[in-house]
């Protein structure tokens, strides 16, 4: 039957090749609307369903659109009829799931002049290595730190502002120590990497610096190997056997050489102890002997760690919490007390974009107060402690840690906010004038493929009015404000309009009976597509026996009536449903679980509305 269904659209699709285009490069899972793992019985049923129901011969010919439609239900039934002959083979299905759809359709073709499939998996295979290769070699993994220590405090005390007056008259700030490292890796192959390390100190008006050059081998999926050499202020070389021990344990053994101490040896060990809980145990047996331990918890979007040290050159303890407060922004407060003096550190970390994150800490210790500011961006880090007063009070520790952080949440939310938001949304603009033409033809597409399910996915819906089933209201899908609507009768997003190509007729809902969330309006032909499509129709054609479910790393951007209306922009779906006529809402980050009807999607009475039906 699947392969009568397939010649017929062929045959059908060979009669306007003007018009027909080769399948697009979807996501085959999305494509037909399954799981990764879905079975050979799960992919045989939603292949006949979607089908039946998108198969060329069965769009209407009556409508003024008809071509149109007929020309994309050839697409759509070519993209789910391939989506069904790659899943369906397991040997080409293994092909797609390692090398993409790429390597699935080089089998098909590669298959047609004689080879196997095995053999299309070798050859395929010898020419990732061949590029993964040539990529490895031209990347260079580039670190670096950076810090610089400056001291206000002529600026805070006037007994120390006097006798620095005696040397000099600048009002600057004093820079008082400098310390550098950088690191670059160079794979050499697969399992090979070198690297070197160039470090360098100044403090006082004395500094120094050591140059390390090491290499590191994978010997087994389970075993390393490190030896590195040093030069400079100190000599010293290095050796180091990592492996895992078991699923939950890895351990290593350093053999080290520092000149003028002697030989060195340094075991360690570290297991998960439990799912979210890390412990680590390391025993420096010389030339100074020391040994520490500790663990490491993860809870929700908290995090605590503690570690304690004993030895002859130092013991103490050290404790830190960490919690994220946003998708971007994460407080963390440190303590550490011990034979070495005492210091507690409350600060806050940034991630201003994708590259780059800021964060600022105060530092309170027997060194003074201190100001810290830092910023990290591809690799590289910068940190500027800023020493505001070696005396310390109660008072000025109060100070510190209360005016600084009113001044960066003030800083941040009329300085800061306003001046990142005003890029990034610059940068969107840029990017979607780019990606203009593309955009256009993946939503005319999705447009199309919303006509061809258009009846299927109606006669859905009323049936399920009847019963008081699972209707889809409305459903967007793109970059918008995430928060959820608070307003009785709102729209699905704020300032939401349907787009529709020039010139296209859109039925509404008094013309054929279902649930519509507004007519689209055609835009300009200069003005930008909405950075959002409307998935109603494409929602409720996937609902089966008044449930939804989407599941994870399924592409929605290749669902069948999607798109990507936003390259690069992070994407959301909402779906506004009545299930057992209570109006529901659901907002999910693209290409995550969606599974519908759920009674925590439920809106609270005073959002309710009556149903129509």
């Amino acid at each position: 039957r699947a392969a009568s269904m397939s010649r017929d659209a062929s045959e059908s699709a060979s009669d306007d090749d003007a018009s027909t285009s080769a399948p697009s490069a979807r996501d085959l899972y999305a494509a037909l609307g399954v799981r990764r793992d879905a079975s050979a019985e799960d992919i045989k049923r939603a292949y006949r369903a979607k089908a039946s129901a998108i198969h060329p011969d069965k769009v209407s010919s009556g409508a003024e659109d008809a071509t149109s439609v007929r020309e994309a239900a050839q697409r759509a039934f070519a993209t789910v009829s391939e989506a069904y002959e790659i899943l369906s083979d397991s040997e080409r299905r293994g092909v797609y799931d390692v090398y993409g759809i790429d390597g699935a359709r080089a089998g098909r073709e590669l298959g047609a002049r004689g080879k196997t499939v095995e053999e299309l998996r070798v050859e395929f295979a010898r020419q990732q290595a061949k590029e993964a290769k040539e990529a490895a070699e031209a990347k260079l993994n580039f670190n670096g730190t950076y810090i610089f220590g400056f001291s206000a405090a002529h600026l805070v005390e006037e007994e120390i502002r006097r006798r620095r007056a005696r040397y000099t008259a600048n009002p600057g700030l004093d820079l008082t120590s400098v310390s550098l490292s950088n690191s670059m890796e160079i794979p050499l192959s697969d399992d090979d990497v070198a690297y070197f390390v160039t470090q360098g100190s100044m403090r006082g008006g004395r500094g120094g610096g050591n140059f390390i050059l090491g290499w590191r081998r994978a010997v087994s999926p389970l075993t390393s190997v490190d030896v590195s050499a040093q030069t400079g202020l100190t000599s010293a070389a290095t050796a180091t056997i990592t492996r895992q021990l078991t699923t939950h344990t890895s351990g290593a053994i350093s053999y080290n050489y520092i000149a003028q101490q002697g030989l060195g040896l340094n075991l360690m060990l570290e297991r998960q102890l439990f799912p979210q809980t890390r412990g680590h145990l390391s025993w420096n047996v010389g030339p100074i002997g020391s040994m520490s331990t500790g663990a490491s918890h993860a809870f929700g979007k908290n995090a605590v760690k503690c570690d304690l040290t004993v030895g002859l050159a130092a013991t103490g303890i050290a404790g830190s919490y960490v919690r994220q407060v946003s998708n971007t922004q994460v407080y963390r407060a440190a303590v550490k007390a011990g034979t070495t003096g005492m210091e507690m550190e409350v600060g806050t970390t940034n991630q201003v974009d994708e590259d780059t994150a800021l964060g600022f800490s105060i530092v309170v210790s027997l060194r003074g107060l201190t100001l810290k500011f830092r910023m990290n961006r591809q690799g590289q880090r910068f940190i500027i402690p800023v020493l505001l007063t070696p005396l310390v009070s109660w008072r000025k520790s109060l100070v510190a840690f209360t005016l600084p952080p009113i001044a960066l949440i003030l800083v941040r939310r009329f300085l800061v906010r306003p001046i990142v938001l005003s890029y990034v949304r610059k940068r969107q603009l840029a990017a979607r004038k780019q990606n203009k033409r593309a955009v256009l033809a993946a939503m005319r597409a999705a447009f199309d493929d919303a006509k061809v399910i258009e009846a299927a996915a109606d006669k859905k819906a009323r049936a399920a009015q009847t019963r008081g089933g699972l209707v889809i209201e409305a459903a967007v899908f793109g970059a918008f404000d995430p928060k959820p609507n608070k307003v009785k009768n709102a729209p699905i997003i704020p300032d939401f309009k349907p787009w529709a190509p020039p010139g296209a007729r859109v039925p509404t809902a008094s013309e054929d009976g279902a649930p519509s969330a507004a007519t689209p309006q055609s835009p300009p032909p200069t003005t930008l597509p909405p950075p959002y499509v409307d998935v109603t129709k494409a929602t409720q054609f996937m609902v089966d026996g008044d449930t939804l479910d989407l599941y994870e790393n399924v592409s929605m951007s290749d669902l069948l009536g999607f798109c990507d209306p936003c390259p690069g922009e992070d994407k959301f779906l909402r779906i506004r449903y009545r299930y057992r006529r209570s109006l529901h809402e659901v907002t999910v980050k693209a290409d995550t679980v969606v599974s519908l009807p759920s009674s925590e999607h439920r809106l609270p009475e005073k959002l309710q509305t009556h149903d129509a039906s």
